[in-house]
């Protein structure tokens, strides 16, 4: 079937752990999907990817995790076209930050559509005040994405 990048940026592990959630989902569904927290363009560039999957939560002042910035920034610097790959982004955040909220996973939407990446579905933000299970509340909007991406 497919194969999917996910790129992760955790400050605490929740991140990961919605990552590793949505990986074993593809899994499960027949896709190849590999999760990584050091993600670089040369991991994107060289993968041959279907579609990339970000996850990542948001530092209070709704900057991206420190693990994120280098591939964030790299993006910038070395411009990467997606040309139309399919992309989606996962984003998490604490609402009590009202004007950073899932600032994080904004940056990298607006970043992978600079890119020409096509976001078949608009990124999800996961509240923090009102969830315990962001990695369960991730896959309901997984299956949107993926059908959306992987029509059958």
């Amino acid at each position: 079937m497919a194969k999917v990048y996910i790129p992760v940026g955790s400050v605490r592990g929740t991140a990961t752990a919605v990552a590793q959630a949505c990986a074993a989902q593809l899994v499960k569904d027949g896709h190849e999907a590999v999760v990584d927290s050091d993600a670089s363009v040369t991991a994107l560039n060289d993968g041959a990817w279907d579609a990339v999957l970000i996850v990542t939560s948001t530092t209070g002042r709704g900057a991206l995790p420190g693990n994120l910035v280098p591939f964030y920034d790299d993006l910038k610097s070395q411009s990467p076209l997606q040309n139309g790959r399919p992309f989606g982004v996962i984003s998490l955040g604490d609402s009590s930050h009202d004007r950073t909220f899932c600032q994080g996973g904004a940056l990298m939407e607006e970043r992978f559509c600079e890119l020409q990446g096509r976001a078949p579905v608009p990124r999800v933000t996961i509240d923090a005040t009102e969830t315990r299970t962001p990695d369960v509340d991730a896959l309901f909007w997984l299956k949107e994405w993926t059908d959306a991406v992987f029509p059958a």
